[in-house]
């Protein structure tokens, strides 16, 4: 498997496992306290060291003990390598106030106010030694720019978690490889009419597009090669169901796989904290692995390790080992 470094924001989480949201001035006993490390490219990290895939990982914390909370947690990871961690002692590492709601399977997140960023003179060329994809989670981004240039002169791959607009993506998005964005990007950012218009969007600059949509699965949308297209490898109906579609639009095909979310039972649903973060981890170990992967086999592999993360509480408690 090929190294990697990934590139964002890590962070303490505090989640409370409650029956249901609280009312205003209702006061609730929590059913669980859970603290565990959170954050984008924290939890896409681990979820890729789980895959054995060695990583570095560049996030920024304080010299306090939510920091070494959160460093522990990385040391404890077998393919994590913590040497570009930014440690300073002048911030205080950022944390995450998390409600889990039983009754409605859903997850609220309250951010700390502090939320420092990673400079771009902190970024050291040498940092890409050895490096042949990154994956970025969109904080940072005036540094992760920088950083992207450096990767285009190098050759190396990019990826993108699009999730909210921030200053400097529209100079970010054209470098990257791959764009995984969400459903709430493209109606509440892009203000699009439909999914597909948000990745036609981007895919004038990256090789595909995908966009998920929670319990409603997940596209990936990409221009039609005829050359490169498989057919589907849906067996005996088992898991997400991958189907195909051509579309013309402005005189151009694009391909749109369209992929359900791997089924579970709700009674299994125990969190949805950084259900999203382990897709990402799948769809990047898909493209790291050697033998090239088929559109269906790489949505499919990375909705079943989004399902795994669903049975437990926090973002990376349940994610499954390859070793």
């Amino acid at each position: 498997m090929s190294s990697i470094l990934v590139f964002g924001a890590a962070c303490l989480d505090y989640i409370a496992q409650v029956n249901h949201f609280p009312r205003p001035d209702e006061k609730l006993r929590t059913n669980s306290l859970t603290i565990c490390s959170g954050g984008n490219a924290s939890n896409t990290a681990t979820c890729l060291s789980r895959l054995d895939i060695k990583l570095k990982l560049l996030i920024k914390i304080g010299n306090d003990l939510n920091g070494e909370k959160i460093l522990k947690n990385f040391q404890e990871e077998k393919n994590i390598d913590t040497s570009l961690i930014l440690i300073e002692s002048s911030i205080t590492s950022p944390s995450t106030y998390i409600i889990v709601d039983m009754e409605t399977k859903t997850r609220t997140c309250l951010y700390s106010a502090n939320n420092e960023q990673i400079l771009i003179n902190e970024i050291n060329p040498n940092c890409l030694d050895k490096i042949n994809f990154i994956h970025f989670d969109s904080r940072s981004t005036e540094a992760a720019l920088q950083l992207a240039k450096l990767a285009k002169e190098k050759s190396i791959l990019c990826s993108l978690d699009l999730e909210r607009d921030r200053p400097f993506l529209n100079q970010l998005i054209p470098l990257v490889n791959y764009i995984i964005t969400t459903e709430n990007y493209s109606l509440n950012v892009c203000k699009d009419s439909s999914l597909i218009q948000t990745a036609i969007r981007f895919l004038q600059t990256c090789q595909f597009v995908i966009i998920t949509r929670g319990k409603n699965g997940s596209i990936l949308v990409e221009k039609l090669n005829k050359k490169l297209s498989n057919p589907i490898e849906n067996i005996n109906n088992h898991g997400s169901i991958v189907t195909q579609e051509i579309v013309h639009i402005n005189e151009e095909h694009f391909l749109i796989w369209n992929c359900t979310a791997w089924p579970i039972q709700l009674e299994d649903i125990i969190d949805t904290t950084g259900s999203g973060d382990a897709f990402i981890g799948g769809i990047i170990y898909g493209l790291l692995t050697k033998e090239f992967w088929s559109r269906d086999k790489l949505l499919r592999f990375a909705s079943y390790i989004a399902m795994c993360k669903l049975k437990g509480i926090g973002a990376c408690s349940s994610l499954p080992y390859l070793f």
